[in-house]
């Protein structure tokens, strides 16, 4: 018996697009602000797709409400991906260690 694999889809900003490929994610589309509903309502009709993750930053940009989403019936799981933009806004003092102990190596104690 075969067991059908179902993808996971990253809904993503075209400058981001590659990031996503690079950490093993196929299927990426990539949206503006004025086209993410329309993407996400033709993957949420796509029996192949199980889970729609989407930038935050762009769902914010977009309006997009994930909980209505999902409780629209059955179909693929939304949810966000923090990104790079969404982080910096919520927390930069995190965001620059973070940044910081890349560069250095080490976790800095400020």
């Amino acid at each position: 018996m075969s067991v059908e694999r179902r993808r996971v889809v990253v809904v993503s900003r075209r400058e981001h697009e590659h990031f996503y490929r690079l950490i093993g994610l196929k299927n990426v589309v990539t949206a503006t602000k004025d086209e993410v509903e329309r993407v996400i309502s033709e993957l949420k009709n796509d029996k192949n797709t199980a889970a729609i993750l989407v930038e935050e930053s762009l769902a914010r940009e977009a309006g997009l409400d994930v909980m209505a989403l999902n409780e629209k019936g059955f179909g693929p799981v939304v949810t966000l991906v923090p990104d790079k933009d969404v982080f910096l806004q919520s927390d930069p003092k995190a965001y620059y260690l973070k940044f910081a102990s890349r560069i250095v190596g080490y976790q800095l104690g400020v």
